[in-house]
């Protein structure tokens, strides 16, 4: 990498860095999921009459005791971020639609703070665990120095400074009697970070400078385990400090100085250097032109089709860019490298990932089958021994050999929701096809993990939702990895049935399937299995194309020409020969004639005397005979030759003629015999394995036969594949249950699982490097989890630049660009799947201030980076090589990486509708079936509730809200319970006031039953009501959209209708229907909005009260 290169790379990487600095804490939002019990707000006057332990003092229910308290200390509002910049800030315009568009996704407004502090039960501060707001502090330095001031060191050199003051106030306590932090102590520490950060926020009179939050325990709980003494230190270990997050505001600050800190090393992480790199457009493959069908056609060819197949329906077919990406990101990411994957909803995301998955577990298991024994897995020599901060065992543990790494999975988002649909899915039962319920992988344990509830009983699972294996864990945040740990490691269910939930070391000492060499052996047997089904139809994909080509008369042409060739030369060579006998014939008749004309002239010599005399008739005699001898001389001259050419020349060149014809008469009888044994196993190919659907010419790729079914898919290769990652499961198994028993029938794997268990519970290896080899371990029994983005960098702390294998981050379009720093800094390969035309990421900061941050280095200026204009998913697309030139219907050019192109989600007219306005028509549907029958909840087809009206407040229409309070109403008295619907708005406004009138609405519950609990409702008005972010990568059977604005306040409707991404996303959450609910005239007539309502796939537009009243008409008519 080039200095320039280099330098460039880190001023990215410092932009965000900075960009993360102003981002506040959402104290106000976290506050929300709080019951009222459990907070105190602590202004100033509270804090100064409190002489006492008053202002820590909760009425807590009697079942609870209290376990500790979090303070958080210089609480202000947010907004004073925007106001504080402000004269720091570049001059930019603002027009009406970047108005709107920062109202509605820029979140700078409620509470925030300066830092968290832990008190223990007692109420004593945790001062070596504060967790500390960047926020206060850079705008203190932002009024003070400017935004040039802001940086990495500069926040380094801060915090050694504040360790001091903490250090100097902890130094101060230790005089006083009590250790109970006071009332007048916390205003003392509110003084101090004022002082520390150079900020003080304006405190209004009564306004609170702190919250406490109280922490409780029940009083009496149920021991999850009757654990070994080292076992119980780590479950009642609750009082080490939980240093999950020292950063409070920010998830990424810490990766992003881990990344610039690598760099500066001269490390070279290829996934990020290719993340932030500069992509050469001149070396793209359009995938929707010729030269991209034919990557397409060559890289679907049987060779290329991945052995691991996930156990589905074998007559379920890979789309055609489905396959095209697993095939395409297996080969380009072989040794390292980001491939990114466009995938709209209901594409197949999730079924791509599991055919990853499983080939990747497939390969682990060709490293294990080569070994002999289950123990040649490890690195001989000394072993490691491991030992935890704060804790007393020391454990001596088996590093794993390095070809058995690199396969650790890791599937990454922003949306929480994206990673557990993932994770907790694909180990249920429904998740694989009906033929393939003897499917397992730890079964016992994975049932263990899914159905134990808190107080160590198990729920009771119905058949689709039961686990057939632990394939993947949702870890993330600190709970869920504790909530693995006790739910693997420890609480035993008690029970003797031979198939009850079991821990790991409970399944490791009743293990009772195959040996490791015999799991080996079917394994290899799988896997030859598998490898002769492609090479055979590598053959067969080989002889089709080659057949195609040609025919029986093309196929022999060069042997005809030959043989045809050789048959010339040797008839011109027999007729040279013949033409030469003749010749020697004629030759040997004509001095045949001169010996029997001497014979007649030798009878006419004169006598003797004319001789003598030398007469006239003598010398006519001698004449004669001389001319006679001269004549016989060349006659026999010419024999000679004739001879000679016959002998030396004209018959070695028949004979030789002669052999080339015979030769070339074998070729093309063995071509011929080649021409009919291809033809032979053609019709035998054909025969076996049928006659697979290709296309004659490439452009056919387009059809939807095609997109839809791929290329080379069959139910016997299917099952093959599938019975090979059973039998790759089955191997990991069977290794696991060989060297993982304690004490001397193990191979010291149990140590790997002990270390493995404090890992999960937040626990640090004393020596870090020891971490990657028991993430390493862990993955070895679990080959994926999961993880937010947001909690990456705890999760993983300790694991270097490339320490994991394999990093898939899905909902990629709604991840801000430096959320996946950390994780592509410590991937090898990442796949990166999401959908840039679905909602943007929810981003906090005001637009000036962003570009202002981008302004301080030429190589940011451009906004190529900024946060709120670009995703994880554009910058991944940037860099790949294959993808395409989408245009949307305002014609601006997009490069979208290898797209998937089938719909398997929502049925007609949504899928019709969010084709046309955001895919530019490139979508094939792929459901069975375009129309549905009519069904709960709402028994009306879609439809455009046209109900115009005056904003009350913003784009609040109080007759929408109305008519959809009255509509939910009507469900839940006909159900009693609440309907399965969303409600989605484009504003803010309108949600808040929709959630209020629903909160104030009198749910009347027919037949006398029980009122509606406030709980209940609360969950499901959090669940199903939202602006369109909330719903993001969540689908249900009926949506309704609440458009709100009003004609006099259009900018509003003119802001969510200037990209497609609102309403695509509204329409893609909507599986079966969808209602807009809002004025027809209004947003009928906007961009986007106009193809629903007269485009080529309008909605029927109805009046509010016809809408109702053919509801209960339809609903009469339905069977209770």
């Amino acid at each position: 990498m080039t200095a320039q290169g280099q330098a460039r790379l880190l001023d990215i990487l410092d932009y965000w860095h900075k960009v993360e600095f102003f981002l506040p804490y959402a104290l106000g939002k976290y506050v929300e999921d709080f019951k009222k019990w459990e907070t105190r707000w602590l202004s100033q006057e509270i804090l100064q009459q409190s002489k006492d332990s008053h202002w820590r003092n909760f009425s807590i229910p009697e079942d609870l005791q209290v376990k500790g308290f979090n303070l958080y200390i210089g609480v202000f509002d947010a907004s004073v971020i925007a106001t504080l910049c402000e004269p720091y800030l570049a001059a930019l315009s603002v027009d009406e639609n970047t108005f709107y568009e920062e109202q509605e996704r820029v979140e700078l407004e409620g509470f925030t703070c300066f830092a968290k502090i832990k008190l223990n039960a007692q109420a004593v501060p945790q001062l070596d665990a504060v967790s500390l707001s960047t926020a206060p502090w850079a705008l203190g330095q932002t009024v003070s120095k400017g935004l040039g001031a802001l940086g990495h060191q500069a926040f380094e050199d801060a915090k050694e400074q504040l360790i001091k003051l903490l250090h100097n106030f902890h130094g101060q306590r230790q005089q006083n009697d009590d250790p109970a932090l006071m009332a007048e102590e916390v205003m003392h520490l509110h003084q101090l970070l004022c002082n520390w950060a150079s900020f003080t926020p304006e405190q209004n009179s009564g306004s609170s400078v702190a919250l406490l939050q109280v922490l409780t325990q029940p009083k009496v709980e149920k021991p999850l385990t009757q654990p070994s003494a080292a076992q119980a230190t780590e479950v009642e270990d609750e009082e080490e400090p939980d240093t999950e997050i020292d950063i409070l505001n920010s998830f990424f600050i810490k990766d992003i100085e881990r990344a610039i800190a690598s760099l500066q090393r001269a490390e070279q992480p290829l996934p990020l250097l290719q993340y932030l790199g500069e992509a050469d457009p001149g070396k793209r493959i359009d995938l929707y032109t010729d030269n991209g069908r034919k990557a397409i056609y060559q890289a679907l060819q049987p060779q290329c089709i991945n052995p691991g197949h996930w156990p589905d329906e074998p007559g379920h077919a890979m789309s055609l860019m489905q396959q095209f990406a697993i095939n395409t990101a297996l080969g380009t990411l072989e040794n390292s490298g980001v491939f990114s994957v466009n995938g709209p909803p209901g594409t197949g995301k999730t079924t791509l990932l599991r055919d990853m998955f499983a080939e990747n577990i497939v390969r682990r298991a060709r490293v294990l089958a080569g070994y002999s024994e289950a123990e040649d897995a490890f690195v001989g020599g000394k072993k490691p021994q491991v030992t935890f901060k704060g804790m007393p065992n020391t454990y001596t543990i088996r590093a794993l050999k390095p070809e058995l790494t690199g396969y650790e999975m890791v599937v990454a988002s922003s949306n929480n929701a994206a990673v557990e649909n993932i994770s907790r899915d694909l180990p249920k039962r429904k998740s694989l096809g009906t033929c393939w319920n003897d499917v397992q992988y730890l079964q016992p344990v994975a049932h263990k993990v899914a159905a134990q509830k808190s107080d160590g009983s198990i729920s009771d699972l119905s058949d689709e939702d039961k686990p057939w294996g632990l394939i993947c864990a949702a870890l993330g945040n600190s709970n869920n990895r504790k909530v693995l740990q006790e739910r693997m490691f420890f609480a035993p269910v008690d029970s003797t049935e031979p198939n009850r939930p079991l821990t790991i070391r409970q399944w490791v000492d009743e293990y009772k399937g195959p040996t490791f060499k015999d799991a080996s052996a079917a394994f290899k047997k799988a896997d030859e299995a598998v490898n002769k089904a492609l090479e055979e139809r590598a053959r067969y994909a080989s002889l089709l194309e080659e057949m195609a080509a040609t025919d029986e008369q093309a196929f022999l042409r060069l042997q005809q020409q030959s043989f045809n060739q050789a048959e010339q030369t040797r008839a011109s060579a027999q007729q040279a020969l013949d033409q030469q006998q003749q010749q020697l014939q004629a030759t040997a008749q004509h001095l045949s004639s001169l010996q029997e004309l001497e014979r007649l002239i030798d009878r006419s010599r004169p006598v003797w005397w004319k001789r003598l005399f030398n007469t006239q008739a003598a010398k006519t005699h001698r004449d004669e005979q001389l001319e006679n001898a001269r004549l016989q001389r060349l006659a026999h001259e010419e024999i000679n030759r004739a001879k000679s050419l016959l002998n030396n020349s004209l018959r070695p060149e028949l004979e030789s003629a002669q052999t080339a014809l015979l030769f070339c008469k074998s070729e093309l009888d063995t071509r011929l015999a080649q021409w009919q044994d291809k033809c032979r196993c053609l019709a035998d190919f054909a025969s076996r394995l049928g006659r697979p659907d290709l296309p004659s010419q490439l452009s056919e790729l387009e059809n939807s036969e095609f997109q839809i079914n791929g290329l080379w898919h069959d139910e016997a290769l299917n099952r093959l594949r599938s019975t090979l990652f059973a039998a790759a499961l089955t191997l990991h198994e069977a290794w696991l249950a060989e060297v993982a028993p304690s004490g001397s029938n193990g191979k010291g794997f149990s140590a790997n699982l002990a270390a493995i268990s404090l890992l999960l519970s937040n626990k640090t290896p004393e020596d870090e490097r020891l971490t990657q080899v028991l993430w390493q371990s862990l993955f070895m029994v679990i080959p994926v989890v999961s993880s937010t983005f947001a909690s990456f960098a705890n999760q993983f702390r300790g694991l270097g630049a490339g320490s994991l294998g394999w990093l898939y981050i899905d909902e990629a379009g709604q991840a801000v660009p430096q959320a996946a720093v950390g994780a592509l800094w410590r991937a090898q390969r990442a796949m990166v799947v999401g959908d840039p035309l679905q909602i943007e990421p929810v981003f906090t900061l005001p637009q000036r201030l962003v570009k202002t941050l981008g302004q301080l280095s030429v190589h940011t200026a451009n906004d190529a980076f900024a946060p709120n204009r670009v995703s994880v998913q554009s910058l991944a697309d940037h860099s790949n090589l294959y993808g395409s030139v989408f245009k949307n219907d305002t014609d601006q050019e997009l490069w979208i990486g290898s797209p998937l192109r089938v719909h398997r989600r929502c049925i007609e007219p949504m899928f019709s509708l969010s084709n046309q306005i955001a895919y530019g028509n490139k979508m094939v549907f792929g459901l069975p079936n375009a129309h549905a029958e009519q069904d709960a909840p709402v028994y009306s087809s879609s439809c455009w509730v046209d109900i115009p009206g005056n904003v009350e407040h913003k784009q609040v229409v109080p007759q929408q809200i109305e008519f959809m309070v009255d509509l939910l109403g009507q469900l839940y008295s006909r159900d009693g319970e609440l309907p399965q619907l969303y409600v989605i708005s484009p504003f803010k406004a309108v949600r808040l006031a929709l959630q209020k009138a629903i909160r104030a609405a009198a749910w009347a519950r027919p037949n006398h039953r029980p009122k509606l609990p406030a709980g209940e409702l609360k969950q499901w008005l959090k669940a199903s009501v939202g602006t369109v972010h909330t719903f993001q990568g969540k689908e249900q059977d009926t949506v309704f959209m609440l458009l709100g604005a009003d004609p006099e306040h259009a900018g509003a409707a003119q802001w969510a209708a200037s990209k497609p991404n609102l309403l695509n996303v509204a329409l893609t959450r909507a599986k079966r229907r969808v209602y807009l609910v809002g004025d027809f005239e209004l947003w009928g007539s906007l961009r986007y909005f106009d193809a629903v309502s007269r485009g080529k796939f309008p909605l029927q537009r109805m009046g509010p009260a016809s809408f109702l009243a053919k509801l209960n008409a339809l609903e009469e008519q339905t069977p209770s």
